[in-house]
């Protein structure tokens, strides 16, 4: 993880060594985010760890199918690969509330759980989003926080070496976009 941007600033002068080092150097810790993602979801949840680093990365790559070298460091890479993974749970959620899915009152279940049905997680997603995008336009430091505390289930300490803030200066960012994303969530329902 040390060479990462050594690697990023190698790509960005176009070297393609660069560019397939890049996989390698990045896979584990994207699998792990994913993985940390992923067991914060309600059952029911389809989606394997693998198959969410899998297409984060396609979403990394340009419409060419070569790896972007648009990323300054650390910090920028593993925010666009959080964004990727972020989009693709919001579309998730929102293919599941399509009608041909069985409609925003469509509920899997198990046979085994039929007497306790779990409230639809989508809805949930679909609402952060919207107040993720909001607050974004208001706050974005504070947003990328949220994003790789959320979506990539980072700790704090992984947040503020990625994003070079101090671990307290993450927690305050955490507590007070916590309390942000909640409050306008919240109004929603009132």
């Amino acid at each position: 993880m040390e060479n990462l941007t050594v690697i990023l600033s190698q790509m960005g002068s176009g070297s393609q060594s660069a560019k397939s080092q890049l996989l390698d150097a990045v896979y584990d810790e994207l699998r792990r985010m994913a993985s940390a993602k992923l067991k914060s979801e309600l059952p029911g949840q389809t989606l394997q760890a693998t198959a969410l680093v899998h297409e984060a990365w396609i979403r990394l790559l340009d419409n060419v199918g070569e790896v972007s070298g648009e990323w300054q460091n650390r910090r920028h890479f593993f925010g666009a690969a959080a964004e990727a993974m972020r989009r693709i749970l919001i579309e998730r959620a929102r293919s599941k509330k399509r009608l041909k899915r069985g409609g925003p009152n469509a509920q899997r279940q198990a046979l085994k759980d039929v007497a306790h049905v779990p409230q639809p997680f989508e809805d949930d997603v679909l609402d952060l989003h919207a107040a993720l995008e909001h607050f974004e336009q208001e706050d974005p430091l504070r947003a990328q926080v949220v994003k790789l505390k959320f979506f990539a289930g980072l700790t704090t300490s992984e947040i503020a070496e990625i994003t070079e803030l101090s671990v307290a200066t993450v927690e305050r960012y955490w507590v007070y976009a916590r309390a942000w994303l909640h409050s306008k969530m919240s109004a929603k329902f009132q």
